[in-house]
């Protein structure tokens, strides 16, 4: 798959037989780029814009030269130039015309690499060579080029008559080519993890290869939009849930690529599935979510932190989106934003109001009800998750949890093939963990850190029990912990 993938790129690319597409294709759902020059910012619900206002505010602080740069990375700068676009005040369009023109030359042009398509994560870093060594999440990220053109996706669709015509052909040549480049991605090859399972990512190039194939009236790209796409959901369809599960972060991050479904062509397997798949990820999240902590409860495939009033989730952005709470402190983000754990990601914030009218109408009356409300008695939840090949299917993650008054808790069952995860990283794989409110307004906890690749954790409304059992193989259990949630004040 990856060399005939390769391959075709080659023919198409060194044969200089690039398309330059300037009009989006009949089959594109109709969008507001086509009404004219007006406040696009007219168009989101009150909450929405009181969260683009909160972002952008933060966000125009931490922009400034020598490069003309959002927390000095290209990313974070590509997804400012959207909001810029968006907001369209005194030079905004100017300004972010001149980011987005900084943005790809700090793309990797060069298509014989395996890098070929993604941008450096930082404007000072090295090129990959033999004293710098290429290794993907290290000296180059292959994610970066799938979140800047995913973004990009927005100013094709609402903001391009803001721009140059010169500039819009220049970034359509270049969503082109990071997602020609992400196509050289094979999982367990290179060092590379994308597989189906890793759900951001493998969404985000869903939608890429998906939008720019069509754009592009490329039939290749067109195929591995759908494929990908097929295989995406056939994974999620095994549990109704994200393989990358509950995570604050992540989670938020699938969920904007996946609002990007109306952007589609209308006949897109994309298209057909994301409604769904954004409605059944909901209601999982709406399970966790504690409004009495204003927190999304674990335990977590990967987290952040353990608090998101203290730290930045993109979920949380998400949530806020919903049900509002940015000026009276409720808001499960933090306050101010400005400085706070993993800030950099709130620049994802000038992108999720514009496309919140592909995602908040498949938000349940249910899930948003207990956004905003606990239970009168709490209540538990299972679900069950799995991500081969870093795990066996047939024995998917158990995840149980108790959401109650003041306090969540909440347990994985895992027989993992490395230890922390599909992620492989026991710092932000969080197997066991409490919850609760202290009294002083702040969230305490108590986690498990995981150092077993096998890891019985469960959740009741009166305990959390962790033990180390074997490998499914053995019967044998070693018990090792048990808290009672009844010694934690809530």
């Amino acid at each position: 798959m990856h060399l005939i993938f390769s391959a075709w790129f080659y023919v198409w690319f060194l044969g200089g037989m690039f398309v330059n597409s300037l009009h989006i294709k009949e089959g594109m759902p109709h969008t507001l780029h086509e009404r004219g020059n007006y406040s696009y910012l007219a168009t989101p619900p009150s909450n929405q814009r009181a969260l683009f206002e909160y972002a952008m505010n933060g966000l125009d602080m931490n922009f400034g030269p020598p490069f003309l740069a959002c927390f000095d990375s290209p990313r974070y700068s590509a997804w400012y130039a959207v909001g810029l676009l968006a907001r369209n005040e005194d030079d905004d369009a100017k300004v972010a015309s001149k980011i987005i023109r900084d943005v790809i030359d700090f793309q990797y042009k060069d298509p014989s690499v395996l890098w070929f398509g993604t941008f450096k994560s930082h404007p000072d870093a090295p090129n990959p060579s033999p004293v710098y060594p290429p290794k993907i999440y290290g000296s180059y990220d292959s994610n970066q080029g799938l979140f800047v053109c995913t973004s990009w996706i927005i100013v094709m669709e609402e903001f391009q008559h803001l721009l140059e015509p010169n500039l819009v052909t220049l970034m359509k040549e270049s969503m082109y080519n990071a997602t020609v480049g992400d196509g050289y991605r094979v999982g367990g090859v290179d060092g590379d993890n994308l597989y189906p399972v890793y759900s951001n990512p493998w969404y985000m190039r869903v939608m890429a290869a998906t939008y720019v194939g069509h754009m592009q009236s490329d039939a290749n790209l067109t195929f591995w939009g759908n494929e990908w796409a097929s295989q995406a959901i056939a994974e999620f369809d095994r549990f109704g849930t994200l393989s990358e599960f509950n995570s604050g972060t992540y989670s938020g991050v699938t969920l904007y690529a996946l609002s990007l479904w109306g952007y589609m062509p209308k006949n897109s397997t994309i298209a057909s599935r994301a409604k769904d798949i954004i409605t059944k990820t909901w209601i999982s999240i709406g399970n966790y979510y504690n409004p009495t902590l204003k927190t999304l409860g674990g335990p977590w495939d990967r987290t952040y932190g353990f608090d998101m009033k203290s730290y930045f989730g993109i979920l949380g952005a998400q949530i806020t989106g919903l049900i509002g709470g940015i000026q009276d402190g409720t808001a499960p983000i933090p306050s101010p934003l400005l400085g706070s754990e993993h800030y950099g990601d709130a620049a994802a914030v000038a992108l999720i109001p514009l496309i919140s009218k592909f995602h908040d109408p498949y938000v349940p009356a249910s899930v948003l009800s207990r956004l905003t409300k606990m239970d009168s008695s709490g209540h538990t939840y299972f679900a069950q998750a799995v991500s081969p090949p870093f795990e066996n299917p047939l024995y998917p993650r158990n995840y149980t949890s108790w959401t109650g008054n003041g306090l969540s808790a909440g347990g994985i069952q895992i027989d993992g093939r490395e230890v922390g995860g599909a992620a492989i990283n026991p710092t932000n794989f969080v197997p066991g963990v409490i919850l609760w409110a202290t009294g002083t307004g702040k969230t305490g906890w108590i986690s498990h850190y995981a150092t077993s690749s096998s890891i019985s954790a469960v959740a009741t409304s009166k305990n959390l029990t962790v033990s180390y059992p074997l490998p499914r193989r053995s019967a044998r259990n070693r018990a090792i912990f048990r808290k009672s949630l009844g010694c934690i004040s809530r």
